[in-house]
């Protein structure tokens, strides 16, 4: 287990550095840089999660841009085990649902500290990347399963697509 969590570590090192995760370059996927001027106000109207106000409001306010160029990106603890995150539009301050949820995230190869270490976005691309790593006892060791899931963000239509899906297996002994 602690080889998964050291090569983990090594992954997301060489994710950061190439900007390329399972072979996709996030970069194959650029965002059109604005100028940032001053961020528009929230348009509450368009907020799918009306219990997290206060989350929302705080983290665009202490927010910069984090994704596709225009987007501040906002996430919180949901549950035990679970992240949620919304995206709001730095230009009209519409709010927008990030694919991030218990079917695409759920990570049991980290401890909860690494709750937030489940999904890479860059401000300057369209791709987010989620994962999903499970453990499971086996005779001789662990198997370890990770998932990636690959979204992109169209900006004309304002909506997420899957554009792939990778699994990966191993046994740890």
């Amino acid at each position: 287990m602690k080889a998964f969590i050291l090569s983990l570590t090594l992954f997301s090192s060489s994710v950061i550095c190439s900007q390329s995760v399972e072979g996709l370059d996030f970069m194959t996927y650029p965002a059109r840089e604005i100028e940032f001027k001053k961020k528009a106000k929230i348009n509450w109207k368009t907020n799918p999660y009306k219990n997290k106000v206060k989350e929302i409001k705080e983290g665009f306010e202490t927010g910069t841009i984090s994704f596709g160029g225009n987007y501040i990106t906002v996430l919180w603890l949901y549950g035990a085990d679970c992240v949620q995150g919304i995206m709001i539009d730095s230009r009209t301050g519409l709010i927008y649902k990030l694919p991030i949820n218990s079917l695409n995230t759920s990570n049991q190869c980290q401890d909860r500290n690494d709750i937030f270490d489940r999904y890479l976005f860059f401000p300057t691309s369209k791709l987010l990347v989620t994962s999903i790593c499970k453990t499971k006892k086996e005779a001789i060791g662990f198997k370890v399963e990770q998932e990636f899931y690959f979204y992109l963000w169209n900006e004309a239509s304002k909506k997420f697509s899957l554009l792939k899906k990778t699994k990966k297996e191993r046994l740890d002994k």
